[in-house]
């Protein structure tokens, strides 16, 4: 058995309250028209809504809108409404019923009254009942296009995101093994954590701060294995959430980029890492010194950068601050962000 969205559930509910006060309204707007016969009051009424569901699901956006033919539309409207009229002035009691109900009111409405108003007003709302409910489809249609986009787009960044870490970690390993062979198994281990972050953290939506402090030092681990006492790095983690959810894969491109071009060509290579987080703001520091001369050399120099700038447009709109500040020889990065 198909099962009705709430929100189908909703509007047929608002429909049939709408005619329940339509139908009963008469009973309570004049005396005399507590005298009108139920079962004439149920077929205006029932007239009443054919007009209104004819003209709004089948006249309008089967031939007005989608056929584009005005002379038809309005050929048939006509037709519709006269019909109508004619039922509802056949039907409607003779005056001598309320004399007989009620000696001193002498008889119904004028014909006007009693058909031409009533059909004109609910002509009237069924236009005005189709166009903004073509209005609220369209714009839930482009929020789900701009939204399905956004997405698409969001998992391609992602995509970009891993395997260029993977080359940096890589050559990591490789540039260990030359240097350092002992040192290769612990590295390894640092190594095959980050891999379980990326194989199983990295695909969902949000990653709490805890998993992301514990894979920024591992992270930062690993090159200390790999520089040991050349570099000095300084890593401090201060999360005061652990619960507070963040993008995965946001915060290591900026790490990354400290060690590829903090370290070459560096007289006195040094990198300070700083990560505090509360229940409402997270504040990112990176700084590392670097040679400007050489900071163009690699041809994918900015990629991960470029990503991250993108995704924190769309997922953080209007709720982070990124600064990228270089000056002579030291390359600061500081971001800040609201959480949702």
């Amino acid at each position: 058995m198909k099962h009705f969205k709430p929100a189908v559930l909703l509007e047929i509910l608002l429909h049939l309250l709408f005619w329940a006060f339509i139908t009963f309204l008469p009973f309570f707007s004049g005396p005399q028209r507590r005298f009108i016969p139920f079962s004439h009051v149920l077929l205006i009424n029932t007239l009443l809504a054919v007009q209104f569901y004819l003209n709004a699901f089948v006249l309008i956006p089967f031939v007005l809108n989608n056929g584009k033919q005005p002379a038809l539309y309005f050929l048939l409207l006509a037709f519709s409404f006269t019909a109508a009229s004619f039922i509802i002035v056949y039907t409607r009691p003779e005056p001598e019923f309320f004399q007989r109900m009620h000696p001193q009111f002498p008889g119904p409405p004028p014909a006007g009254r009693w058909f031409f108003l009533p059909l004109v007003a609910i002509t009237a709302a069924s236009f005005a009942y189709r166009y903004l409910t073509d209005h609220f489809r369209q714009a839930r249609k482009r929020n789900d296009i701009r939204n399905a986009a956004l997405t698409s787009e969001l998992a391609f960044l992602r995509s970009q995101i891993s395997p260029h870490f993977m080359f940096n970690v890589i050559n990591s390993v490789v540039a260990l093994s030359r240097l350092k062979p002992a040192a290769v198994e612990p590295t390894l281990i640092q190594l095959s954590q980050l891999l379980r972050y990326m194989l199983y953290i990295s695909d969902e939506e949000k990653i709490n701060m805890g998993k992301k402090a514990e894979y920024l030092d591992s992270y930062i681990q690993l090159q200390k294995l790999r520089f040991g006492a050349n570099v000095n790095i300084d890593y401090l983690a201060h999360i005061g959430s652990p619960e507070k959810t963040l993008e995965p894969m946001l915060l290591i491109p900026f790490v990354e980029n400290a060690f590829k071009h903090g370290i070459s060509d560096v007289e006195h290579p040094a990198i300070q890492v700083s990560l505090v987080a509360n229940e409402k703001t997270l504040d990112f520091r990176v700084s590392n010194n670097y040679n400007p001369e050489d900071e163009n050399s690699d041809e994918y120099h900015g990629i991960g950068l470029a990503n991250v700038k993108r995704r924190l447009e769309l997922l953080y709109p209007g709720k982070h601050r990124l600064s990228i500040m270089p000056d002579s020889n030291t390359y600061n990065v500081h971001l800040q962000l609201q959480f949702h």
